[in-house]
């Protein structure tokens, strides 16, 4: 599990909850709702909005006066490019750091959404197809794994070990399209399928599953989670930003 995976057991919990009465439409619709709230609000409370709001007068000042320069005096004009650049740099500065940790929630969200919403394991009996790094590698799919029945069976698949005659089971603990060996950015963003053993020289799995679609009609694009929710995200965050006039 990756730093940004620790929230994932309360999103689930959340999500089973909201289950019961919502649809995963409605569902992905409400985290969207959800995360624009946390993000919005974290980011007013983190960032000094009044020396923030002082700084995009002065910005629109500068700006202004810019536009009003008439370029004949090349000196001018540059001390008016220098302020606008140097209140610029100072809003980036006052802004950047609130953005960046009001956008972790989110990002947690959007990473436990993905594999929750993302794919689903075909029913039994259905083949999937499998490919794997590298290409020659010798797998053999040996049955399904039982944990992924709720919602399908994703394939249990024999990859060769280091040694002649070595062989690994993997087993995917969840619906997700890749599994390869553990690697650095994984302590930040873990796989919830699970990895392959470290001294199989079969580095990668990916496996051809079902996307899941909470929109049963339009464009096959436009199904999946990510249009509603980032939609609904975007929309959310700026009636907020008005609302509670946010800078």
């Amino acid at each position: 599990m990756g730093i940004l995976d620790w929230p994932a057991p309360a999103f689930g919990a959340l999500d089973t909850l909201m289950a019961n009465a919502v649809g995963p439409f409605g569902r992905v619709l409400i985290w969207a709702l959800i995360c624009a709230v946390i993000s919005m609000l974290l980011y007013k409370w983190l960032s000094p909005q009044t020396r923030i709001k002082a700084i995009k007068e002065r910005l629109k000042e500068a700006r202004q006066a810019m536009a009003e320069d008439d370029g004949e005096d090349f000196a001018e004009g540059m001390k008016l490019a220098k302020a606008q650049l140097a209140q610029s740099l100072k809003l980036v500065g006052f802004v950047i750091g609130p953005a960046v940790v009001a956008s972790l929630p989110a990002l947690a969200l959007i990473v436990w959404l993905d594999g929750q919403y993302g794919y689903s394991c075909p029913p039994p009996g259905q083949q999937v197809s499998i490919t794997t790094q590298p290409e020659n590698a010798t797998i053999e799919q040996v049955g399904i794994n039982p944990t992924g029945l709720e919602d399908g069976a994703c394939p249990v698949v024999q990859v060769p070990g280091a040694n002649d005659g070595e062989t690994y089971l993997v087993a995917p603990a969840a619906a997700i399209p890749v599994i390869h060996q553990k690697q650095w950015w994984n302590f930040i963003i873990g796989n919830p399928a699970g990895y392959l053993p470290d001294d199989s020289p079969v580095t990668q799995l990916r496996f051809e599953l079902p996307t899941q679609h909470i929109i049963s009609a339009g464009p096959d694009w436009a199904r999946g989670w990510e249009l509603t929710f980032f939609l609904a995200l975007i929309l959310g965050s700026l009636a907020i930003k008005k609302g509670f006039r946010i800078e």
